[in-house]
């Protein structure tokens, strides 16, 4: 099992969510009528969307160059390989 791949799928599923909780906070705003928080998140939504994208490209590089393979999450435990 990689570490580096690891950290990056941890890091790319904190930034994922986070996007997330942004959007979902943006969306409550919308219909109340506070433009000012509204734009606040919007650029925070961004933010986070870049940060997500970045994660996943570097998960997505570290994959292709280093032979990581998704499999490596499968199977009945966390982290335990698949077996066939």
């Amino acid at each position: 099992m990689c570490q580096e791949r690891i950290r990056l799928v941890t890091e790319y599923r904190e930034t994922t969510r986070t996007y997330a909780d942004f959007v979902r906070k943006m969306t409550d705003l919308v219909g109340l009528g506070i433009e000012s928080e509204v734009d606040l998140l919007r650029r925070s939504c961004r933010m986070a969307w870049e940060a997500a994208e970045k994660s996943r490209l570097s998960l997505y590089r570290h994959e292709a160059n280093h032979g990581c393979d998704r499999r490596d999450f499968s199977g009945t435990g966390a982290g335990s390989p698949v077996t066939t």
